[in-house]
């Protein structure tokens, strides 16, 4: 299925359902026996894998709430052994406390492929120069951000990441893409507000800056900045298009998170795709053990059929909308799209941290010589 994507994502509705639903039940049906933690989960909510067999049966599966993998016990999550598990992914919200998911060899080579292939599918990206407004791997190793963006080095010729140790120089991120004007096909890849920044850089310092015909802007990690305001994505398509000489189907949106094993992409239409070997369901706001039918607003649940190092069946803290059937760029399946987080939820992913921290060092870097920190201005005050 991984392999043949393309054909995978137009398959009728009835193979694709009975593809997904074999797929998502065999791994139900592993970490039941592998799984001690989850399988006193099951035995709780009286289902076992005999129960479920059908895409309709999807709905019982007993889900893992996204917090469970921020606690110091998270290993207690793992169907396999800990020295069996080849990759840590990491990615930290506005608490400061790290949500880490564990993969062994096998789920890692599964998830590599299928990140892959949809960039494949939907990009068709087979060379050219891409510019990340993201920190490398090379700094930042576990971060999930990073390591799905760098996935994309292995599809060009030439990759530059412009944000060393929290600092952004937008004025070289434009030299790159200036640079590589006329020789290789440009790509800008990064979170939706550092592409913003580079977008006001254009402006406020009157640069002209016109990419290719083809030329992609990716983006992933959220619209809401851990300041708690939005960025709206409709604006922001505008703004980008006329900022960079692109049509707006060329400016692609993805939702994800690193406990799950899905990346939904959207399409030239802006329709975000689920992948065939994962399946979305949404849950009432009030009662998140009953699914919400078509086109109601709920709590997102992801399904995933490749993972073997934990039960990837998630529960996340993200609203939005499942919808179903054919697309106007030609593909079937499920698609999504998240509206806001939970109330009381906390703004969290890689790229609201990376904000935070950039802002943070502007701060330290533009106080005077000399000048006393908010911190130690704190300290130096009298106690009351």
């Amino acid at each position: 299925m991984i392999c043949e994507l393309d054909s995978a994502s137009r398959l009728p509705d009835a193979d694709r359902r009975e593809a997904t639903a074999r797929l998502v039940t065999r791994l139900f049906a592993y970490h039941y026996e592998c799984n001690s933690f989850y399988r006193r989960l099951c035995e709780e909510a009286g289902v076992d894998p005999r129960t479920v067999t059908t895409i309709r049966g999807l709905a019982a599966i007993p889900l893992l709430p996204v917090g469970l993998f921020k606690q110091s016990n998270a290993h207690l999550l793992l169907s396999r052994p800990l020295d069996e598990v080849e990759l840590e992914i990491r990615s930290t919200g506005t608490s400061g406390v790290p949500s880490v998911a564990r993969r062994d060899t096998k789920t890692t080579t599964a998830v590599a492929l299928a990140l892959m292939a949809q960039y494949r599918e939907f990009f068709s990206v087979s060379g050219g120069a891409g510019l990340f407004l993201c920190p490398s791997p090379a700094e930042n190793p576990e971060m999930g951000l990073a390591k799905v963006f760098n996935l994309f080095c292995g599809l060009l010729d030439r990759s530059h990441y412009a944000l060393h140790g929290y600092s952004i120089r937008e004025d070289e991120a434009v030299e790159f893409l200036v640079h590589e004007q006329g020789n290789r096909l440009r790509h800008v890849f990064g979170p939706p507000f550092l592409v913003n920044r580079l977008l006001d850089y254009l402006v406020k310092s009157g640069s002209e800056l016109k990419l290719d015909e083809d030329s992609l802007v990716v983006t992933l990690g959220g619209w809401k900045r851990y300041t708690g305001a939005t960025i709206d994505e409709r604006k922001f398509r505008e703004k980008a298009a006329r900022r960079l000489g692109i049509a707006q189907a060329n400016i692609r949106d993805m939702y994800g998170l690193i406990e799950s094993d899905m990346l939904a992409i959207e399409c030239e239409h802006h329709h975000k795709h689920v992948p065939p070997w994962c399946h979305v369901s949404v849950r009432d706001l009030g009662n998140p053990s009953r699914e919400v039918p078509d086109g109601v607003r709920g709590v997102i649940a992801v399904l995933s059929g490749l993972n073997t190092s934990y039960p990837a069946f998630i529960l996340t803290e993200d609203v939005g909308i499942r919808s179903e059937g054919e697309c106007e760029c030609g593909r079937r399946g499920q698609m999504v799209s998240f509206s806001r987080r939970l109330k009381g939820a906390e703004v969290g992913c890689c790229a609201v941290n990376i904000e935070r921290e950039i802002d943070a060092a502007h701060a330290r870097a533009s106080r005077a010589p000399g000048e006393p920190s908010p911190l130690s201005l704190h300290r130096a005050s009298p106690a009351r």
